[in-house]
């Protein structure tokens, strides 16, 4: 979907999806899915302004994580100093892995590996070369959470500012293609591996044949601070981070996901945040196209609300699964609608799953005012977060 917001929006806002694309990698490779969702622009240090210094420790991850902070970074204003850098990815940069591995195979000589290799090899490269080349001076770190990777990022960055520890920060989350980790969840068919040739529908959360997720590229990165520190500098609020609420499964399941540990995430986001379920006007779900967690997830916002219908959508059916990048790129979406007064709603979701007939998510373009919302991040391992958000 490229990295012109503005634009994203205004297809999110009229159901306009983009077709993924036929990964040469995944062919080659024999995938059952050999659909992606490839960040289409340039991410060569030319074209983001570092020089080779800086770019021999930075993979791609970190160079895709660096494009979403200088845009987040120019729209904020904010002094980039003294900010806590908290971002991270779910598998750091696995090339250099390989480029170690493939070195030594042809080598056997430890000594023929590059020195620069450890900043790429090392878990928090993300924000280690975020710090880096931006020059701050405040903590930074990688939390690493499966699916739910971005969201953890954002709220910890936010508890440090809480705490006193800092006045801003940026956090967020990336994820970029690999063979090694792509091929996994293929094995393990949590892909789409049946549309192959239908790139328009592949990612079809809610829809009674969906049959999996399609993997995406992905950054999403925001700027946090307190409102009284935004107000004195007079920065753009587009939103406000809430409250938010953590758990983990506790059903010893690596990758089923659990409605109760759905339920407790959101009811310690709602507790945390001081806001009663009724107050909630808007879910952007996690659902991710998969037939057990798509219903899963309805079931324990079910529970939350009472039974309440409340309007809900999921927008991995634009943008596939960006994996840790996921929980800050749905932030994001759910901040404009709030600031805006729209809904993004699902597509390709029709023909609808009956399980959601008596409960259906958001199927057509809809102007709504809203005034508070979840945004939800589930992942394997059953470690769960959920984001409160609130119009500015």
């Amino acid at each position: 979907m490229g990295d012109d917001l503005p634009a994203i929006e205004a297809d999110l806002r009229e159901g306009r999806a983009t077709p993924f694309s036929r990964w040469q990698s995944a062919v080659d490779y024999g995938a059952r899915c050999q659909l992606i969702g490839i960040y289409p622009n340039d991410l060569s240090p030319a074209s983001l302004g570092i020089n080779k210094q800086h770019a021999r420790f930075m993979g791609r991850a970190a160079l895709m994580a660096l494009r979403a902070a200088q845009i987040a970074l120019e729209q904020s204003k904010i002094d980039t100093r003294d900010i806590a850098v908290v971002v991270g990815s779910g598998t750091g940069d696995v090339d250099a892995h390989v480029e170690i591995h493939d070195k030594l195979a042809q080598t056997k000589n430890a000594r023929k590996v590059s020195p620069a290799i450890i900043p790429r090899l090392m878990a928090s490269t993300v924000s280690a070369n975020l710090a880096m080349v931006l020059g701050t001076t405040g903590p930074s770190f990688t939390a690493t959470a499966a699916c739910a990777g971005g969201a953890y990022n954002v709220l910890l960055a936010a508890e440090l500012i809480e705490q006193g520890r800092v006045d801003g920060a940026i956090a967020g989350g990336v994820e970029v293609a690999d063979i090694h980790f792509f091929a996994g969840f293929d094995s393990m068919r949590a892909y789409n591996g049946q549309d192959n040739d239908h790139p328009e529908r592949a990612s079809r959360p809610y829809a009674a044949d969906r049959a999996g997720f399609i993997f995406s590229e992905g950054a999403g990165l925001v700027v946090l601070e307190t409102r009284e520190i935004a107000n004195r500098r007079g920065a753009p609020i587009l939103g406000v981070l809430r409250g938010y609420g953590m758990s983990s499964d506790g059903t010893r399941e690596m990758v089923a996901p659990s409605m109760d540990g759905g339920v407790l995430a959101m009811q310690r986001a709602l507790e945390h945040a001081g806001v009663a379920p009724e107050e909630i006007d808007y879910i952007n779900t996690h659902a991710t196209s998969t037939p057990l967690g798509d219903v899963s997830e309805v079931r324990a916002m079910r529970r939350i609300l009472d039974d309440r219908h409340l309007p809900y959508s999921s927008t991995k059916g634009y943008t596939g699964h960006p994996v840790s990048a996921a929980g800050t790129i749905e932030a994001i979406f759910t901040l404009a609608m709030l600031r805006e007064g729209w809904i993004a709603p699902s597509v390709n979701a029709e023909p609808l799953d009956p399980k959601f007939e008596d409960y259906p998510p958001v199927l057509v373009p809809t102007s709504r005012k809203l005034r508070l919302a979840l945004s939800n991040s589930f992942g394997f391992g059953g470690t769960n977060a959920t984001l409160v958000l609130a119009a500015p």
